[in-house]
């Protein structure tokens, strides 16, 4: 609709100026021209009234644009023409001016409708015609309609500036508020922690030694010397000496493969955890040999009252009690820091009844040896499951787990090893033994 209302306007400017262009393009065109841009060039360069007046000077507008690539302007004046001309020139010149500016006008203001194609097409058929006029200069009305739009462009550009510009000073404002803004800081005087309390002195604890691997590697040359031990030589030569024992290379060969551990090799291995414990960074230890319980259980506290004639067991952390049960070993663990009697079994025993004995024992030894009652209140009796402690998954490793259970409890370590580090523990035994050093 606007097209064809901007042609329109355009043919009615044309039929106004020249009565026989009208007719020209009545005739020519019909009612029902099309509207493309080929079809208004045409109706321009044919439809406009020379800007002379010669009847007889026609131009001619190559229709197909897109391959001529612009139109192309055939001009045939006749002589008699040409000397008329001059004298009609100042009379049609402001006509064809002011009709020319008027399409100028329609195609500013619709323009905006219209396609590129469009509008380049309309812009050259204008041109051509104001060229056409004497008195008419093209080129300032053409950079006055692109000025125009120019200018359009610039104030969109500087709207747009003025919002980024709006943008980055509130941005300041509010990061200039946070940095001022300070936080609340609640200032509180009171009176030197020292002056209202007495502080004892500080003491500083000695940096604990590096702790040691829980299965250091044995070394070849130990290795060999575990292989001289357990095999060949005199059975009855003496290999290890101490704690009033004596230890035959027979004794330390129960150490070997599955063999049962004997009563020497469990004594020997209780009183190197005992001599372990008089370093600073250890809990105390004070262990019976394999003889006392079965002596307690049988004979009664009257039979053991001596065993502990030139020793304190109450001035000790731990108490071992190492238990023989015929053809098992097992171990009674007295914790005088935790008021507790615990029963180790690695084949998974109940035996309540030898911490009863053991708690027996204890309150008669304070009465004996101390002259007062033992405080029986919040002491803890208890036989640990096999879902508590490692088993043995054989007949022959009941020994390696008391001696263990030892280990690790004097230690104060939990108790993680299991079945499978048995063979390994049995060679670090003999190296012990014969070496009197806990590894």
């Amino acid at each position: 609709p606007i097209s064809t209302s901007f042609l329109t306007t355009s043919r009615r400017l044309l039929q106004f100026s020249s009565p026989t262009g009208s007719a020209a393009g009545e005739t020519s065109e019909g009612p029902s021209s099309p509207t493309s841009p080929r079809g208004v060039s045409s109706q321009c360069s044919s439809n406009l009234p020379s800007p002379l007046g010669a009847p007889s000077k026609t131009w001619f507008l190559d229709r197909d644009l897109s391959s001529s690539r612009g139109a192309t302007l055939i001009s045939t004046p006749s002589p008699s023409a040409l000397q008329d001309n001059s004298s009609q020139d100042t009379q049609s010149s402001g006509n064809h001016t002011e009709y020319l500016m008027e399409m100028g006008r329609c195609l500013g203001r619709f323009c905006k409708y219209f396609s590129t194609t469009k509008v380049y097409t309309y812009l050259i058929t204008i041109n051509f015609c104001l060229n056409s006029v004497p008195c008419f200069q093209a080129e300032l009305w053409i950079k006055e309609l692109t000025s125009m739009y120019d200018s359009r462009a610039r104030e969109r550009r500087r709207q747009i500036e003025e919002q980024e510009a709006l943008a980055a000073q509130l941005m300041q404002q509010r990061l200039s508020n946070e940095e001022q803004r300070s936080p609340d800081v609640e200032v509180c005087v009171r009176v030197p922690l020292e002056k209202e309390l007495p502080l004892s002195p500080i003491i500083k604890e000695e940096a604990s030694l590096e702790e040691k691997p829980e299965f250091p590697e044995l070394t070849e040359e130990m290795e060999a010397e575990v292989n001289r031990v357990l095999r060949g030589g005199n059975p009855h030569e003496v290999l290890s000496e101490g704690f009033g024992l004596s230890l035959t290379r027979k004794d330390l060969q129960t150490l070997s493969n599955l063999n049962w551990l004997n009563d020497e090799v469990i004594n020997f291995y209780m009183n190197l955890l005992v001599e372990r414990s008089k370093d600073s960074n250890m809990p105390t230890v004070n262990t019976f040999s394999t003889f006392f319980y079965p002596k307690l259980r049988s004979s009664g506290y009257s039979a053991v009252r001596r065993w502990t004639k030139k020793m304190d067991i109450f001035s000790k952390d731990i108490l071992l009690v190492p238990v023989h049960l015929g053809v098992h070993w097992c171990l009674s663990v007295v914790d005088f820091r935790k008021k507790s009697i615990m029963y180790f079994d690695s084949m998974g025993g109940n035996n309540d009844k030898a911490c009863e004995i053991l708690f027996e024992y204890l309150q008669q030894e304070s009465k004996d040896k101390k002259g007062k009652e033992l405080d029986t209140s919040g002491w803890i009796l208890h036989s640990k499951t096999r879902n508590e402690i490692p088993q043995q998954m054989n007949g022959s490793d009941c020994g390696m787990f008391t001696c263990k259970y030892a280990d690790y409890i004097t230690k104060d370590k939990p108790i993680t090893f299991t079945q499978k580090h048995m063979p390994y523990f049995r060679k670090r035994m003999v190296w012990e033994i014969v070496n009197h050093k806990l590894l």
